[in-house]
């Protein structure tokens, strides 16, 4: 572990800072993964997959890294005969005064073919942006304290990742900082992975600049989910069209041995349009079994519900909709992660393997 960080960090300039409101970055989200595009020209612009569908026809789709996250609590949900290299086990948010748990300890794992499958601590924080801007100061101590904490913790594990989704525009540069502190700090053979919202395009000023931080981490998690969200309008949880928008400018910043994409294993059902939640594998033969309800399957949103004798809707991607997104990042990638263990039809660990220099 690095002893004298604080020594080298110190001799640094201080930066100015601002704070965006949650709504504002809301807004910002919309604007830089937004689709526009008519349904005719989605159709038109369908990701083309067909080659990775003849190639592997109903075999599994093969991957070099299969990541899996867990959360603490949730272990037992996790069989061991799933082909996942990494698990990455959210269990330690970082709280109001800015520390975390030390205590954590990775959880045991059958092992996957005899060897030991890589256990990462998740460190997260996701909607203070207040939080965030005073942790990330380069001269606050609230900062010196947190790098202490995750580098302790992280001795325990295999790797350490971080899920900062609350970091304000102005603290950008001192959110890479951060980071690079982190992987100075870690003990050699520590990975460092960073998770990273969905982006179609550059941003300036943006916190979670793909090349920035592809520099600094061992590997960038692609967040490839929540086109819709809960307080959005309906719509799938990612769409085909916009997840081949999302993989092909991740694929053109970030080196391909250190891209990662995620895969959602959650819908979500909207109520009269106005609330939702997320739903797994398990409640969607329920819903399916109302008499009332309507089943749509396409390429671009995988399964659709609704339901003649309410304004209820549904959006999911069942087994065949998450092969076509296989098929897709096949094209660019050859590692994939799923959010989040539990949440699937068992059945879905079929459709995948692990290549065999694994």
């Amino acid at each position: 572990m690095l002893k004298h960080w604080r020594r080298w960090i110190f001799s640094q300039k201080t930066l100015s800072f601002w704070l965006i409101s949650s709504l504002a970055a809301a807004s910002l989200f919309l604007f830089i993964t937004r689709d526009d595009s008519t349904n005719d020209e989605l159709a038109e612009n369908l990701p083309k997959v067909e080659e990775e569908r003849i190639r592997y026809g109903n075999d599994p789709v093969p991957f070099k890294e299969i990541w899996g996250y867990m959360l603490r609590g949730e272990e037992k949900s996790f069989k061991g005969t799933e082909p996942v290299t990494d698990i990455f086990y959210f269990s330690c948010d970082v709280n109001s005064k800015g520390r975390i748990n030390i205590n954590i300890k990775p959880p045991k794992l059958p092992k996957l073919d005899g060897k030991r499958r890589k256990v990462h601590i998740v460190i997260s924080e996701l909607e203070n942006y207040s939080l965030m801007q005073r942790v990330l100061r380069s001269d606050s101590s609230l900062r010196d304290y947190l790098i202490d904490d995750i580098l302790e913790v992280a001795e325990k594990f295999d790797g350490v990742q971080i899920d900062f989704e609350s970091v304000p525009f102005g603290s950008a540069a001192d959110f890479h900082k951060f980071l690079s502190i982190i992987k100075l700090g870690l003990d050699n053979g520590k990975i460092l992975s960073v998770a990273l919202p969905p982006r179609r395009r550059s941003v300036p000023g943006d916190p979670y600049d793909y090349k920035k931080i592809s520099e600094i981490a061992d590997r960038v998690y692609v967040m490839a989910y929540d086109q819709h969200w809960s307080i959005s309008n309906p719509g799938p949880v990612a769409s085909l069209s916009w997840c081949r928008d999302i993989v092909r400018y991740a694929a053109k910043t970030i080196p391909e041995s250190k891209l990662v994409m995620g895969i959602p294993l959650y819908g979500r059902a909207w109520y009269d349009r106005n609330s939702s939640c997320a739903i797994m594998a398990k409640h969607v033969p329920i819903l399916l079994n109302r008499k009332t309800a309507i089943s749509q399957w396409t390429f671009e949103y995988g399964l659709k519900i609704s339901f003649s004798d309410s304004r209820d809707i549904i959006f999911y991607d069942d087994i065949q909709a998450l092969r076509e997104k296989f098929f897709l990042y096949k094209r660019y990638v050859d590692s994939i992660g799923f959010w989040r263990l539990g949440m699937e039809e068992r059945a879905l660990w079929n459709e995948i393997s692990l290549n065999k220099n694994f």
